[in-house]
């Protein structure tokens, strides 16, 4: 979890681990890049808006009005689905009403408790609060943990293989990451390489492409370019220029041998 100066992510309660990644608060001025990260959020404006964002496959960007803040709540990959009983594939792609996930009178309810709470960090609580309380007896899919834990171990299987380390079958396989993703098991498997990408340029002392490439999981330099266009639209340096705020040299960043820069546009 990495704080920016407008986005600062904090652990759950204990008792929120196993459906949150993390809590935030964020007070973003001008344009900022997202890049999907295989979780939904869960998130209350200051301008009144009470939203769910669904699953995303590819980045996007998303500017507010100056002094509008928000709170909100990161689950964990598959949770939502378990909780809310979604099938998550209807919501890709796609930012709804709260009270399309919680129903009307829940909504407005938290949304009401939320904006009566003073400060940012006490209404993140809240809506923590609010979130734990409704799914106290909720349990994740341990189906999601198993797809999950396996893709981060064997990185090159493909869905095949994936499904006979699962022993279920392909199209069964499918179905299931379809509700509780959001998508197909091969698009999970882009986006938590992707993701351990950036994680990887973000600590690693000396990184270079190549060697951030294969410690995410891809197969070498080439295919971490195509993939990261496929996602992103950019190619991996220059998704990294926008992603972190600072570089030594921005047009070959690899080349100083420097830490990069730990502030992110989540």
């Amino acid at each position: 979890m990495l704080r920016t100066g407008w986005y600062d992510p904090v652990e759950p309660p204990e008792d929120c681990l196993r459906l949150l990644l993390c809590a935030w608060t964020a007070e973003p001025t001008g344009k900022h890049l997202l890049v999907p990260d295989a979780c939904c959020d869960l998130l209350w404006l200051s301008s009144g808006r009470f939203l769910f964002c669904g699953p995303e496959t590819t980045a996007w960007s998303f500017e507010l009005p100056p002094g509008t803040t928000a709170v909100g709540v990161r689950f964990r990959p598959g949770v939502p689905s378990a909780l809310f009983g979604l099938d998550l594939s209807r919501f890709r792609e796609e930012r709804v009403d709260a009270a399309e996930i919680l129903g009307e009178e829940t909504a407005a309810s938290w949304a009401r408790r939320i904006e009566a709470t003073d400060g940012l960090a006490p209404r993140r609580d809240a809506l923590t609060a609010l979130l734990l309380d409704h799914c106290a007896a909720g349990e994740p899919d341990p189906f999601a943990e198993a797809v999950l834990s396996r893709l981060t171990a064997a990185p090159h299987e493909d869905v095949r293989e994936l499904a006979a380390a699962l022993a279920i079958h392909p199209r069964t396989l499918h179905r299931r990451c379809l509700r509780l993703f959001g998508y197909a098991p091969s698009t999970l498997g882009r986006l938590v390489r992707l993701q351990r990408f950036l994680a990887l340029a973000a600590t690693e002392s000396r990184p270079t492409l190549a060697g951030l490439a294969v410690g995410a999981g891809y197969v070498d330099q080439a295919h971490l370019g195509r993939e990261c266009r496929r996602i992103t639209g950019k190619a991996p340096a220059a998704l990294l220029s926008d992603y972190f705020s600072t570089f030594p040299d921005m047009s070959d960043p690899y080349k100083s041998g420097r830490r990069f820069g730990a502030s992110m546009k989540p």
